[in-house]
């Protein structure tokens, strides 16, 4: 069986995360997994399909990426399986990457230090991913445009971005080289359950996550607590319940500024 079928099949059909895993492991060590009738029907039908998945993808100008193309494989790898991608624009490219998350309902001055210094960390060189939605993620785009490409990562199709007054801002980071990346199809809305793939994604592409304001309960505490559990960086501001909770358990770099980031960056190896 094709793996590039095997990575649509775990991306748009509903099965349990657990047996894709285990399918996966089967697969990687050269045997098929077992099928019921209904999984063999499924699959069956998305290779009869994927021509149609594909021209689908490029009507909206982006392309569908599964493994073995271009770019996507060490994309791939973190993952616990691989995935398909719809993709607007680029893909993050190698070298240096930060996650930078936040509250939805920041502040004004959270906003402007996530602006200011998602723009420092551009212009020296880190790429600045970030899920497109509003306050700190807008902010941190916004702050990257004004000194070169950033890549977004969504919870939702490319037909239905999230919030959707963000779509002039989801064309403005295509325009500027970066891209827009998803791993649900375009037909796909925003879904609560949508977003713990989309920050299981921010963590494991980028070196470390950098937290700049953030709630007790929210989704960008879970991002950072993937990358904690990814073995990745993690850098807080301090001053908002997220960040201060994770600095009194030990577990995250207090940053002060993008020279903090880099400073730890610039040790890590490869």
């Amino acid at each position: 069986m094709d793996l590039a079928l095997w990575a649509l099949a775990f991306t748009v059909l509903d099965w349990p995360e657990r047996w894709k895993a285990e399918a996966w492991m089967a697969l990687q060590a050269g045997a098929e997994p077992t099928l019921t009738k209904l999984q063999a029907e499924s699959l069956a039908h998305l290779a009869a399909n994927l021509p149609h998945r594909r021209q689908e993808a490029a009507d909206r100008g982006a392309r569908l990426l599964l493994p073995g193309d271009p770019g996507v494989d060490t994309l791939q790898a973190p993952l616990p399986y691989p995935v398909a991608l719809w993709v607007r624009g680029t893909l993050p490219p190698e070298g240096r990457r930060i996650a930078i998350v936040g509250s939805r309902v920041a502040t004004l001055r959270g906003r402007e230090r996530t602006r200011a210094w998602a723009k420092a960390l551009t212009e020296a060189g880190v790429a600045v991913i970030s899920g497109l939605a509003r306050g700190i993620d807008g902010a941190a785009h916004r702050g990257a445009l004004e000194s070169g490409p950033t890549w977004a990562v969504l919870g939702s199709g490319l037909d239905h971005p999230y919030p959707p007054e963000h779509r002039p801002l989801m064309d403005q980071v295509v325009a500027a080289g970066g891209g827009v990346i998803t791993p649900f199809p375009p037909e796909a809305p925003p879904r609560k359950w949508h977003f713990p793939r989309r920050n299981w994604l921010l963590a494991a592409w980028s070196d470390g996550v950098l937290v700049t304001e953030a709630r007790l309960r929210s989704g960008s505490l879970i991002t950072a607590r993937l990358a904690l559990d990814m073995g990745k960086e993690l850098w807080v501001v301090p001053g908002s319940e997220g960040p201060d909770a994770l600095l009194e358990e030990g577990a995250a770099h207090a940053c002060q500024g993008p020279a903090d980031v880099l400073a730890v960056l610039r040790d890590l190896p490869g």
